[in-house]
This record gives C-alpha cells, structure tokens and sequence, in this order.
C-alpha cells in the first residue's frame, strides 16, 4: 500500500498553481489535506520510523512541514499560497535546525529531495571551505561516494569568482566546491516515485547516502 499520493494530488497542486487565490483554496482546502498534506505528513513520519535505528536520527512530521500560506510582506510575487507541499526530516525533529536536514518537495511536476546545508551565512560557509581545505581527501572520498549513487553537488548557485579570503586558492583542485554557495544535494522526483510503495525505502536511502554530507557540514555549526 501505497503513502496516499495519487494522480488527484497532482491535479489539486496544478489547479492551486493556476488559481492561486482565496476563494478558491478555501474551496479546495479539503481536498488538499486530504490528498496532498496529510499523505506528505504520514510519509513524514514513515520516514522517521524506518531511519531510527540509523546512525543519524533524522526525524519529522506535521512540526517540520512548511505552510502553504506564503509571507509576501517582502516579496515582489504576492501570490498567497504555495502550490508545492513540502518538510523536513531533522536531527532535532524540528524546522529550527542548524545541524544539516534532508528537505522533501512535492509539486506539480513532481518534486525534489535535497540534502545538506542551504542559506549558510558567509561564516558558516567559511567554516566548511575551510575543512575542504584541511581533508581534501575525505572532502574527495565524499564526492566520490554521492557519485556511486548519481548523486553531485548542486552548483548552480555557485559563485562565479573565488569567496573573499580565497582567491589564492583559484587553482586548487576543489576550487569549484570552495565556489559553492551551499552545501547541498538534490534529487529530482518524478510523479511516479511518490505514488509508488518504494517511496518510505527511497527517501530513507537517500537521507543514509547524504548523511556524509550533514556530517562534514557540522564544522559549520560547531566552529560558530
């Protein structure tokens, strides 16, 4: 038995995407509990339970999930509502979280799984360029092992230059990571892998396969 995402959830994201206003979300909202909120909740939760005998505890449910009301106090789209559900799994079980987290998307195309550390603060990403640095070789044995699985680093938010501080480094063999803005792993989804019954085992596997990542990331926290 499958989580509970069907073609409907799909529909449900894709009308919300093209009638994204009030009057027709309360209509709908129902509908996307039903078929789109309550199933990523209990994925959520299924997660957790097949992950708790694993090295790193990740876990989440209805406190790590993100509301489809959107803040657009600062935003130039006001659009009042996502059209994608989506959450986290992490150590602490909760969305204020600073030691790394495995981000879970569900949209109208299907979806992402992402992997690490995202918005890092110039220091804390400093902290990290700088174990890349000192364990170049465990950094390499890192890559290598996402790469066993198709999975890479995510360097499309990657700076065009070398950071402040590290401009001598231009050269360096990791000179592309040291360029990466984030720490983080993606995985694209298609419609089918959330409605298949493998789901639970393929985003539990991918939180073991990352956990590398959210373990080399820490320096980030613990050298702040």
């Amino acid at each position: 038995m499958g989580i509970g995402f069907s073609a409907k959830s799909f529909q449900l994201l894709e009308e919300l995407r093209d009638n994204c206003n009030r009057e027709w979300y309360l209509e709908h909202k129902p509908e996307i509990l039903e078929h789109c909120v309550d199933p990523f909740r209990f994925l959520l939760e299924c997660v957790t339970r097949e992950l708790s005998d694993h090295s790193i505890r990740l876990s989440g449910g209805k406190q790590t999930m993100f509301r489809l009301n959107r803040d657009v106090r600062f935003s130039k789209d006001k659009s009042p509502y996502n059209h994608h559900i989506s959450g986290t799994l992490t150590r602490s079980g909760s969305k204020n979280e600073q030691g790394g987290l495995v981000y879970l998307r569900l949209d109208p195309t299907g979806g992402m799984l992402g992997g690490g550390y995202y918005g890092l603060t110039a220091k804390r990403m400093g902290s990290i360029r700088d174990r890349i640095l000192a364990e170049p070789e465990a950094f390499q044995d890192m890559v290598d092992h996402l790469a066993e699985h198709d999975l890479v680093f995510g360097k499309e938010d990657s700076l065009t230059n070398m950071p402040r501080g590290y401009s001598q480094q231009s050269e360096h063999e990791l000179a592309w990571a040291l360029r990466m803005k984030n720490f983080i792993i993606r995985r694209d989804m298609k419609r089918n892998d959330w409605k298949g019954d493998g789901v639970v085992e393929m985003i539990a596997d991918f939180a073991k396969v990352v956990t590398p990542v959210l373990d080399f990331g820490l320096v980030s926290v613990e050298g702040t």
